[in-house]
């Protein structure tokens, strides 16, 4: 017999959680994990881009109060993701290219009420085509815009059983604008604005709301969050490091829907901020980064239908 208390929840770069429904996005989006230097230079060739992601805290309800007992949960993602730039450009100098990823995850959990992760890691892969360009505007101020649509396909692990699971079991489509703003001084601004919109899950079991074992249709509210940074390179040690402080904040614009009723307490809401500390590595003689490193951590704050604590986000990059 399906569990009592199955329900769904969204973790890796974002988790969260109902009072009623256990609300949920899809677990695999971009929450947190973009900061300095986003959007890149739109160089040509490939870009191979790193993120591992851990994930420990509290889970709060539709209200930001914490359910019954101790319930936490904690997250380990590496999230692994190709970039191809295109040689040829497009009208305006514009370039364009071609993203992959596939996100995968282990799950723990401490729960009083009996929330279990599914055993898998095997995350939802995505697609994405964007194009963007650079804007000299004068000296040491330049402009950089991105935007992309990116597509998350249903074949992760998913277990209707289990209240964590590292696949959504629906489709996600996530159009996104990324701005950069080079400034004098070393000076930078970031910011990464998503809106996505999910299909239906079919197989979604949840009998505290439905009050059957019956699979039914559940389909996750429209969701807009964004990522943010403002950073300094530290001249006086090399202009090669770089440091700042680094957002993120997520809010559901619609309800979640099942079998096509509104689910009450079901919008997700929070914020997170701290600090990042960046490197770029040029080897001796060279004029291109071999690598990007960044680590940054995230102290997250007034969660409902989330988790609340702390999320740590080593990020590595390597141009080809």
């Amino acid at each position: 017999m399906k569990k009592l208390g199955v329900l769904l929840l969204g973790f890796v770069l974002f988790c969260t959680l109902s009072s009623a429904a256990m609300a949920y996005q899809n677990p695999n989006l971009n929450i947190g994990a973009t900061d300095f230097t986003d959007p890149p230079a739109q160089v040509p060739g490939f870009v191979f881009l790193n993120n591992v992601v851990f994930i420990n805290g509290d889970l709060k309800d539709g209200e930001g109060h914490s359910l019954p007992g101790t319930n936490k949960l904690s997250v380990l993602a590496y999230a692994p993701q190709g970039v191809y730039t295109s040689k040829v450009k497009l009208p305006w100098d514009i370039s364009w290219g071609v993203t992959v990823g596939w996100p995968m995850s282990s799950i723990s959990t401490d729960s009083n009420i009996g929330l279990k992760a599914a055993n898998g890691f095997v995350g939802d892969p995505f697609f994405g085509v964007f194009a963007g360009r650079q804007h000299n505007f004068a000296k040491d101020w330049a402009l950089h815009w991105m935007v992309e649509f990116d597509t998350y396909f249903p074949l992760g692990k998913y277990d209707n059983e289990k209240a964590f699971n590292p696949g959504a079991n629906y489709y996600t489509f996530e159009p996104f604008l990324a701005l950069r703003l080079q400034m004098p001084y070393g000076f930078e601004l970031t910011t990464r604005q998503s809106i996505d919109f999910n299909t239906k899950n079919h197989n979604y079991v949840n009998p505290a709301i439905t009050r059957d074992f019956l699979e039914h249709d559940y389909q996750a509210g429209d969701f807009w969050h964004f990522n943010w940074s403002f950073s300094k390179s530290l001249d006086f040690i090399t202009p090669l490091l770089r440091f700042g402080v680094v957002g993120t904040y997520q809010k559901q614009i619609s309800a979640d829907r099942i079998d096509s009723n509104t689910v009450p307490d079901s919008y997700v809401e929070y914020w997170g901020i701290g600090p990042c500390l960046q490197w770029t590595y040029i080897p001796q003689g060279g004029k291109f980064p071999a690598a990007i490193f960044s680590l940054k951590t995230y102290w997250d704050n007034g969660a409902k239908n989330a988790v609340e604590g702390n999320r740590t986000v080593f990020r590595m990059v390597m141009p080809f």
